[in-house]
């Protein structure tokens, strides 16, 4: 384990009441680099009114560091409070030292793929990502790994995707930590068919502008470049194109439907609504 500098750090919190108001200055030591900073943040949670100097806020304070520690993997931190007298018109001081202890490391990162990202290429660099077996357990990489699952599967249209299982497993004997992920992605979508409603705009015109085929693999790339592409032509005031997800379960090929509404200079009005001008 890194050598843990010496460092301290203050936060001010003032206590309040009704008939006194006294301020009470909380001083950690023991803690620097991630493991102050994230510290810092559960500590920032607590609120004016939780500011005591007796045994209620030492707890509070103490949950706090250990919920701090925790998360980048030092499960069994050692804290011994001080309260101090104030000097001459200062502040009681509170000071927590702390000792983080030995931290928990990764010994095991199981991630077991289904459906279609067995053999998708941007599943399996994912895989890549994992951290190495002996790192110190960091809580952020595997609610981070978990996002990115799910990212690519809306990014590449694995629209029933979906965690079989998913654990973070802690042997806190032994001080290691386990990953367990079996990921389901399922069938990935194809696009299908585009319709558009409001355009006064010939259907081929609008046709040609696809930057896919039906029956292409779904990409929200190309979802979001046909959006572009059509707003782009200076045609419409309003363009929004979707996904018809309700009349896709089935098939996994997936149905968009453009809502658009006409710029006044492109159309001509008559009596039952507007007529094509281009």
């Amino acid at each position: 384990m890194p050598h843990i500098r010496q460092l301290c750090w203050v936060s001010l919190l003032c206590l309040s009441s009704s008939a006194v108001a006294a301020n009470v200055r909380l001083k950690v030591e023991g803690l620097s680099g991630e493991l102050e900073k994230n510290v810092r943040a559960q500590l920032s949670t607590i609120q004016s009114d939780e500011v005591t100097p007796d045994r209620r806020f030492r707890a509070r304070v103490d949950d706090a560091i250990r919920e701090g520690l925790k998360a980048l993997g030092y499960y069994e931190p050692t804290i011994k409070f001080d309260l101090l007298p104030p000097p001459a018109k200062g502040r009681q001081v509170l000071i927590a030292r702390v000792t983080p202890g030995q931290p928990v490391l990764i010994g095991g990162t199981e991630v077991i793929l289904r459906g279609g990202a067995r053999t998708d290429k941007d599943y399996l660099a994912l895989l890549k990502t994992r951290p190495a077996i002996g790192t110190v357990l960091n809580q952020g990489d595997y609610d981070n790994f978990k996002k990115s699952l799910t990212s690519v599967s809306l990014r590449k249209g694995y629209f029933d995707s979906e965690f079989v299982k998913s654990q973070l497993g802690i042997a806190l004997g032994r001080h290691q930590a386990f990953w367990d992920i079996d990921y389901d992605s399922g069938e990935r979508y194809r696009f299908g068919p585009v319709t558009f409603e409001g355009s006064q705009i010939r259907d081929e015109y609008l046709q040609n502008l696809l930057p896919f085929k039906e029956g292409d693999e779904y990409e929200s790339k190309d979802l979001a470049e046909l959006n572009r592409r059509l707003s782009a032509t200076g045609w419409f005031n309003s363009v929004v194109v979707a996904p018809e997800f309700e009349k896709s379960r089935k098939t996994k090929i997936l149905p968009l439907k453009g809502v658009v509404s006409p710029r006044t200079e492109n159309t001509i009005e008559t009596g039952v609504g507007y007529s094509t001008d281009v």
